[in-house]
């Protein structure tokens, strides 16, 4: 069989190059579809998206969405304009959704794809609670979530008080209905927390941090709690092995547990690792080791944002590095998704690039 020409030779080793182009970082991929028109037509053509996708696995934090504001803040630098919504309150983030309760008479939920503008009122159950917090993720079983934002997703809502058997609700986009979740179990005490607090999804199961761990398995749709491992404030987490763990910032150290069956088969709460974060965050950010405080968790990573006296910085675990993300510090909502820009192939980006590639 004689040798593909030199231009099928060419165009695969330019997708090699292209696919190590960092997801966190999309400008990289405007700049490189600018150069010419062959370029442009590689970075625009599906296949190479997806593949793209796969190649890299595990998508970037793109930004994130902080307590009581509905305007993403971006991370990287290039990134689309989003409308602000002043009666927006941002929920969770998750499969490239986010999910907004929508203040007034209502309190409708919004899940939005933040990359495309994309929305859907999800209207309120039926017994409203006063305090609550929530998921969104996608509803396709065997999904790798890569590219799944206008696909079915559900809804999963947990009140911050407990009462009686009724532990929440959950919403389905495909069917348009709330279903009530109830147990059996009954709580000694009132279990608060007066605002929105993260969840995470680990295997089959929402995990939600109010005084205690709620969890929800979503197959059979039953619920149980237990204790946090610490009272001081945290958050949950995902540790190695795809394993349900728990952060938590103590002086200027940060304590991991992860959540494991103990030698009598009992689970229970396992102290992984203390780091100490001075060799993580700059001096200024450990001037008042009183204001350090985990305030977000970027699901599926080792990135987990840390409140300061002097703002919010993401922490990557992984890497050992941070950097300043925000000057607030408020409770995030880390919002992770693939991005390549649509202006890889407008025809904005051929007036870009006038009299290349012809």
């Amino acid at each position: 069989m004689p040798p593909p020409p030199p231009s099928m030779l060419m165009e695969e080793l330019l997708e090699e190059v292209f696919f190590r182009l960092l997801p966190d970082e999309p400008a990289w991929l405007v700049r490189a579809s600018a150069v010419c028109k062959p370029w442009r037509s590689i970075l625009a053509d599906p296949v190479f998206r997806r593949r793209y996708r796969e190649f890299h696995g595990t998508p970037p934090v793109l930004g994130l969405f902080e307590k009581l504001s509905p305007r993403l803040v971006p991370i990287p630098a290039f990134f689309p304009a989003q409308t602000y919504h002043p009666d927006w309150a941002a929920m969770d983030c998750r499969h490239g959704r986010a999910l907004f309760c929508q203040f007034g008479e209502t309190r409708d939920l919004i899940v939005l794809d933040p990359l495309t503008g994309r929305q859907c009122q999800v209207p309120s159950p039926p017994h409203y609670p006063v305090y609550f917090s929530a998921a969104v993720l996608c509803a396709a079983q065997g999904c790798d979530h890569h590219n799944c934002q206008a696909g079915h997703f559900r809804v999963v809502m947990c009140p911050s008080k407990l009462e009686g058997v009724t532990l929440g609700w959950m919403y389905s986009s495909e069917t348009r209905l709330w279903t009530e979740l109830t147990s059996d179990i009954h709580p000694t005490a009132d279990y608060y927390s007066v605002s929105a607090m993260p969840s995470i999804l680990v295997g089959d199961a929402v995990y939600f941090n109010v005084d205690a761990v709620i969890e929800c398995q979503l197959g059979t749709l039953c619920f149980s709690m237990f204790e946090k491992p610490t009272d001081d404030n945290g958050t949950l987490m995902m540790v190695e092995d795809d394993v349900l763990g728990f952060a938590a910032v103590v002086d200027v150290t940060l304590t991991l547990w992860s959540r494991e069956a103990g030698p009598e088969g009992a689970m229970g709460w396992i102290k992984l690792r203390v780091i100490d974060l001075k060799t993580l965050l700059p001096n200024v950010a450990l001037f008042i080791p009183s204001a350090l405080v985990i305030n977000g968790y970027a699901e599926g990573t080792q990135v987990i944002f840390v409140r300061t006296s002097v703002g919010c910085y993401m922490v990557d675990l992984k890497l050992g590095r941070s950097r300043k993300v925000s000057y607030h510090g408020r409770k995030s909502f880390p919002y992770t998704s693939f991005y390549i820009p649509d202006s890889c192939t407008s025809a904005a980006m051929e007036a870009a690039s006038p009299g290349q590639g012809q």
